[in-house]
């Protein structure tokens, strides 16, 4: 059954996404990357859909309040993989939160992640929305090689669990290298931009042909 998508990303854009796709969305700081992630992943929530999140851009708790703000309540089954805060020695316990050592802790992400699946089974959920923000901090401790050897372990357990996978990445960050050779683990690559204000999306994969831009109404930070 596919994961919809209805309300968050602009028509003539699949409102439906086939389970086990993973979608890389990739746009610069203060594009609105993050939120556009939060929602595609909150938008199943409804349904009864499980969320995981895994961050190396801010502590759990941050992520917490922002993904629960979009949500517009707490979650049925909300898990975040913390990679930051034990780096910076905040790290504290709560539920549903997981630590690792930090960005370049890969193995530690895949223990944890595993984990999160064996609790959502326990819990009767089947269907999860993976989220990941984002790549790009985790390039600045390990190499492209590297990264594209766990992503591709973690995304082809996405596809065969038959759940979402949505990953963020900053293009201008990165050489243009380094996204095409990540972009190959991807069903889809979701292009965010800033323009004149209002933020535009268009999609390359999930579709027979590239899209044009497409403005997302409001703006997101």
């Amino acid at each position: 059954m596919p994961y919809d998508a209805t309300g968050v990303l602009p028509r003539p854009l699949p409102q439906e996404i086939d389970d086990g796709t993973n979608l890389l969305v990739s746009g610069p700081a203060m594009s609105g990357t993050r939120t556009l992630l939060f929602e595609l992943v909150a938008r199943g929530e409804p349904d009864g859909e499980g969320a995981v999140l895994t961050t190396s851009t801010d502590p759990a708790e941050t992520v917490i309040d922002d993904y629960e703000a979009i949500r517009g309540g707490d979650s049925a089954f909300r898990h975040v993989i913390d990679c930051v805060s034990t780096q910076s020695g905040s790290a504290s316990p709560a539920p549903g939160v997981h630590h690792v050592s930090s960005p370049s802790d890969l193995t530690g992400i895949g223990i944890e992640f595993s984990g999160v699946a064996e609790a959502a089974e326990a819990a009767g959920v089947d269907r999860l929305r993976v989220g990941f923000d984002s790549l790009s901090p985790v390039l600045m401790y390990v190499d492209v090689q590297r990264l594209f050897r766990f992503l591709h372990v973690f995304t082809s357990q996405i596809q065969s669990q038959g759940w979402l996978g949505v990953f963020a990445i900053d293009p201008e960050s990165q050489d243009d290298q380094t996204i095409t050779t990540l972009s190959q683990l991807f069903d889809g690559v979701l292009e965010v931009r800033l323009h004149d204000g209002t933020q535009e999306v268009r999609l390359r994969g999930l579709a027979d042909a590239p899209t044009d831009w497409l403005p997302v109404a409001g703006v997101r930070q």
